[in-house]
């Protein structure tokens, strides 16, 4: 496999599983900055900072805060004072019923997925990843140094 193939199908496996958590998303009645925000406070079980949250998420600033603003306007989450510019955000009862009808389940079939993979798949799955990432930004680097 040269890499124009390898990179194809790479970005094509990489955009799949991101329409699939769109569709997910979609079919919960949710944007996806709304999803991920709902399965991320849900994956960490406790409340967490915006800057946490934009941290995990990789979301600009203005995405998260107007996913976050429209959730609260829907009862699901509210925030908290933790200092005068980091208010943690902590899932209300109808958040934790909504996170209940939609992150969990796809949680619960990630898992299954998981199981479905041998441990030793599982480590690799990880190891790889980590290891392309790594040349990546090594790679970047001299992009970066760049002026």
């Amino acid at each position: 496999m040269d890499f124009e193939q390898f990179n194809e199908e790479y970005n094509r496996l990489y955009k799949e599983e991101d329409n699939l958590y769109h569709r997910l998303a979609k079919h919960f009645g949710l944007s996806d900055s709304a999803f991920w925000i709902l399965y991320t406070l849900e994956s960490a079980r406790q409340p967490l900072t915006q800057t946490e949250l934009r941290g995990y998420l990789s979301l600009s600033k203005q995405t998260i805060n107007s996913a976050l603003k429209q959730l609260e306007q829907e009862g699901h989450l509210r925030l908290s004072s933790g200092s005068r510019r980091n208010k943690y955000i902590h899932l209300t009862e109808t958040g934790q019923a909504l996170a209940g009808r939609t992150v969990r389940p796809v949680l619960k079939l990630e898992e299954r997925a998981f199981l479905g993979m041998a441990e030793e798949e599982r480590a690799s799955i990880l190891a790889l990843h980590r290891q392309r990432l790594e040349l990546l930004l090594r790679q970047a680097e001299q992009i970066f140094s760049m002026s």
